[in-house]
């Protein structure tokens, strides 16, 4: 299950989370991993046939008819690029929607002139709404698989605000 937490070390509750939800259009909520993905999930990378396999075993959406799997893992070439790409603060044209398989990661965000950094891990399902400024990182477990859903893909490029980290 997703958590919240303040800069100032204050946990948000339920509640803060149905405001955010309400006011911002931070969408978290969990949607279990369907069981029997976890021998392709339990792999460092997947091939092709895998991701095809995977993106089959979970469920569309249909507002969002662009959808990938990101897979990373240190095995990755391209993964210190990629792991460190989306640490520096941005926003995006479209929301940006994650169902997380596998691994863990940070979103921090900035809402209401404060931030929190939102913990997920498998089986949180999250929306970053369109202009909300935020980053991304990995967890010390240095990997993560994760469903992106988006109405188009042109809404995935990122606009890098300068925040210091």
């Amino acid at each position: 299950m997703a958590i919240l937490l303040f800069e100032d070390g204050h946990q948000a509750t339920g509640e803060d989370i149905a405001r955010l939800a309400q006011t911002h259009r931070i969408v978290v909520e969990h949607h279990p991993v369907p069981e029997q993905l976890a021998p392709l999930l339990n792999r460092p990378l997947l091939d092709a046939s895998a991701e095809t396999e995977v993106l089959a075993a979970v469920p569309p959406r249909p507002a969002f008819p662009a959808r990938d799997l990101i897979a990373l893992h240190p095995d990755r070439s391209d993964y210190e690029q990629l792991a460190t790409k989306f640490e520096s603060w941005h926003r995006h044209g479209g929301d940006e929607i994650r169902h997380i398989l596998d691994g863990a990661g940070i979103f921090g965000i900035v809402v209401d002139g404060r931030r929190a950094d939102l913990h997920v891990g498998p089986g949180d399902f999250v929306v970053v709404p369109a202009g909300l400024e935020h980053n991304f990182r990995l967890t010390s477990a240095r990997r993560i698989k994760a469903v992106r859903y988006l109405s188009d893909s042109v809404g995935w490029a990122a606009e890098f605000t300068g925040r210091a980290a």
